[in-house]
């Protein structure tokens, strides 16, 4: 490496750290899609919601309960009416009962997998990685696929960690990450006096410092620009140069609009809005979701930690986990069904495998990828539907069996792009984005 090409790297680093409060992997965090010809689409949906439920849920005791099985399998909770004739969830999701009119569940789902880590990233990429090739996670497909509307990242994800990968598509399409319980700040309600200040949530690195002004901002980029021209003289055949100045661009842009803080201010929410999603970290991050959506990021997830229900499966379920999921996901159908959004939205709820049909000794259900269920809602997914089935004892599909590819080959659909659509890496090879998958065509409005 030439030494021109060090003190580049070496100013990149400190320059995006000490003029903009900002490491380089916060940099490389941020989207860098640039117009492509192929980005727009003619799908009906133009953006995916993903709430992530993770640990595995039971799902046997949400979307497919068998109410006539053996106790040992049926467990405890009793199947009600919905709002969409002949479909029945579980007794302990009575607002999301309300909402299945819009909503399909897919039954008869399977993947064989029953250890975390493999079936996360299968079930979140839509196709199973190999030895050399490691597939992206949806929200890294669709970042790559679709433009953001300026200022807006592509691709958003609330909290750290998880089994999202960018696979083949490189660290330029990772989402921006938001972890509302680091980086708050309180900000002052909106012609509410009566109501508390609200926890604001932060992009994790991407927010300007206290007393740091956007004329600073512009300032310091100026300066960063004039040192900028140097070294691309120097150094301008480096392909990591256009990479980052990319980076540093959009970097610029988000804090120069502003826009994703007034997304994430949910505070210029009405409070009958704010208290439907939840008043705490959860249902902040449903409205969030939102409200991001609709400011144009194109892809946004959240997770719903505490599915791992090895003991005590139906005390936490009723107890916590699903009122904690009836709450935020009934608001957040409802939400985009009466803004108009859901026909352009979808909405897709799942885990990285179910749990056994027979209960343990622990009163808990183990890992099980042989047999799950998953929720749809919008962007052109048929409402008041349920796919497939499993059979008697909930072992395993029974009729119109699917993989996490099929699901993910549906979803792209909607937005457009069928699975034989190709792609090219970075390294130029052309890969089709789910080559095993299908469309589910009975699943479609």
């Amino acid at each position: 490496m030439s030494s021109n090409s060090t003190a580049r790297r070496d100013f990149l680093k400190i320059g995006a750290a000490g003029l903009l409060g900002m490491t380089l992997p916060d940099l490389l965090r941020l989207e860098a899609n640039t117009p492509r010809a192929g980005a727009t689409t003619n799908g009906r949906a133009r953006n995916i919601i993903m709430i992530w439920l993770s640990g595995g849920p039971a799902t046997i005791d949400m979307w497919d309960l068998k109410p006539d099985a053996p106790e040992q399998i049926r467990g405890d909770f009793r199947p009600i009416a919905t709002s969409a004739d002949g479909i029945q969830i579980s007794e302990h999701l009575p607002r999301t009962a309300r909402v299945m009119d819009q909503c399909a569940i897919v039954r008869s789902l399977a993947h064989g997998i029953d250890d975390h880590g493999a079936a996360s990233v299968y079930m979140t990429a839509g196709t199973r990685s190999t030895q050399v090739l490691r597939y992206p996670s949806l929200g890294s497909m669709t970042a790559r696929l679709l433009d953001p509307e300026p200022g807006i990242p592509a691709y958003v994800k609330f909290g750290r960690g998880g089994q999202l990968t960018t696979g083949y598509l490189g660290t330029q399409y990772s989402p921006l990450e938001i972890d509302e319980n680091i980086n708050v700040r309180p900000t002052q309600p909106v012609a509410q006096p009566n109501r508390p200040p609200q926890p604001q949530a932060q992009p994790l690195g991407v927010a300007l410092p206290p007393g740091f002004s956007q004329e600073m901002l512009a300032d310091r980029d100026e300066l960063r620009n004039a040192f900028d021209e140097h070294f691309r003289q120097l150094d301008n055949s480096a392909d990591i140069v256009g990479g980052l100045d990319r980076f540093h661009q959009q970097a610029i842009d988000i804090l120069r609009a502003n826009r994703t803080q007034r997304a994430l201010d949910v505070s210029a929410e009405p409070n009958v809005v704010r208290d439907r999603y939840g008043n705490d970290p959860l249902g902040r991050a449903g409205l969030m979701s939102r409200r991001l959506i609709e400011a144009g990021a194109r892809f946004v997830t959240f997770t719903i930690n505490g599915w791992d229900t090895h003991g005590q499966n139906f005390t936490q379920l009723r107890t916590n986990l699903l009122p904690r999921l009836d709450k935020v996901l009934a608001a957040l159908v409802g939400d985009l069904h009466s803004r108009g959004m859901l026909d352009s939205t979808v909405v897709y709820c799942a885990g990285e495998f179910g749990r056994t049909p027979r209960v343990n000794r622990g009163a808990g259900r183990d890992h099980w990828g042989r047999s799950l269920a998953v929720l749809l809602a919008g962007g052109g997914i048929k409402r008041g539907y349920v796919h497939g089935s499993t059979d008697a004892n909930g072992m395993a599909p029974a009729n119109a069996p699917c993989k996490p590819d099929d699901i993910a080959a549906t979803i792209f659909h909607c937005l457009g792009f069928e699975p034989s659509h190709e792609i090219v890496t970075p390294l130029g090879r052309p890969i089709h984005i789910f080559p095993l998958g299908r469309t589910i065509t009975p699943l479609l409005a």
